[in-house]
């Protein structure tokens, strides 16, 4: 399964970043992070449809803590929220999100 990360932006505490994706990976999610693929030469509108698209195939969103700063972070809340997508602010979030998965 799928955890796309949002809220990524040039502000962004890169040991979080570090230590957030590593937790995901441990609890066996693929992480889907744009920043990674995305063409930075593109439009800001071409950015966002690349990104709902990824979002579309994650099941979760992981919001980091700048993602408030991010107006393509908080489109994306507004997408994923709309898809009805577990939405997770915190590692104990998708701790919560593994013992309802279990269930």
């Amino acid at each position: 399964m799928n955890i796309y990360i949002s809220g990524v932006h040039y502000d962004t505490d890169l040991d979080e970043l570090k230590r957030i994706k590593a937790f995901i990976a441990n609890q066996g999610f693929k992480i889907i992070l744009p920043e990674e693929k995305e063409n930075i030469e593109n439009s800001w509108s071409e950015k966002l449809k690349f990104r709902l698209d990824c979002l579309e195939s994650c099941f979760a969103i992981y919001m980091i803590s700048t993602w408030k700063d991010s107006l393509i972070a908080r489109v994306e809340l507004t997408a994923a929220m709309s898809d009805k997508k577990h939405i997770c602010f915190s590692p104990e979030d998708i701790k919560d999100l593994i013992t309802t998965l279990d269930n």
